[in-house]
């Protein structure tokens, strides 16, 4: 069974023991490969749509998985086993991930594995206002390059650290890697942000503060390059 390069880099960041909880499953490829290769001895593969949730259970049945993974219906983690060592949270946006994580209350001791496709920067500094340690981050990059995910491993500690305007763009954990997939993600978020700026000197309406604020961002991002 072969994953995409996200998909994989999600794997790499789990944790390996006991029961492993895939959110928003879809086709269960995340547990079934984690089972299969004897990283888990349990998953749960959790979606809040019954047609997702149909098409896991068709493909951990053809794997012949059924008695190690098991199948909820659920939003969010709310139906989800205490018993969960890690959470998967991915191929959704940074928004709604924040929304699983603000509405559990049971599964604190867990690690995630996070991969927002929005809002990543949200994700991170929900997490540092929260007590949430960023143990790992990477880029993966996908279809030559234009394709581009964060992929964050953490855990809560309730422990609140201070952090900086870059920590919020680059989590440290990123920001000491050395990758061509990081580079590119820099060279994308300061691309993203000249746009804003063009736009806005294109308009009538010019919001000084919010102008310095992007302005600052692309400065402390060419400095990671």
């Amino acid at each position: 069974m072969k994953l995409s390069s996200r998909l994989k880099k999600i794997v790499d960041f789990t944790d390996k023991c006991g029961v492993v909880a895939d959110i928003g499953t879809d086709h269960a490829l995340v547990p079934v490969y984690l089972i299969e290769n004897g990283f888990y001895k349990k998953a749960y593969a959790c979606d809040i749509r019954p047609l997702p949730l149909k098409r896991a259970e068709k493909y951990i049945l053809s794997r012949n998985l059924s008695d190690k993974i098991t199948t909820i219906l659920t939003n969010g983690l709310q139906n989800v086993p205490d018993d969960t060592d890690t959470v998967v949270i991915a191929g959704m946006g940074g928004e709604m991930i924040i929304d699983i994580l603000l509405s559990d209350t049971t599964h604190h001791s867990a690690t995630f594995v996070l991969q927002p496709m929005t809002a990543v920067d949200s994700l991170r500094e929900f997490l540092y206002k929260n007590g949430y340690q960023i143990l790992d981050e990477d880029i993966v990059a996908e279809q030559q390059g234009r394709k581009l995910y964060s992929v964050i491993k953490t855990k809560k500690t309730d422990l609140l650290k201070d952090y900086s305007a870059i920590d919020v763009l680059l989590s440290p954990a990123l920001q000491r890697k050395k990758s061509a997939e990081k580079e590119l993600y820099i060279k994308k978020l300061i691309y993203t942000r000249s746009k804003i700026l063009e736009n806005i000197n294109k308009s009538k309406i010019h919001d000084e503060n919010y102008i310095n604020m992007i302005t600052d961002e692309m400065n402390l991002l060419k400095e990671c390059l």
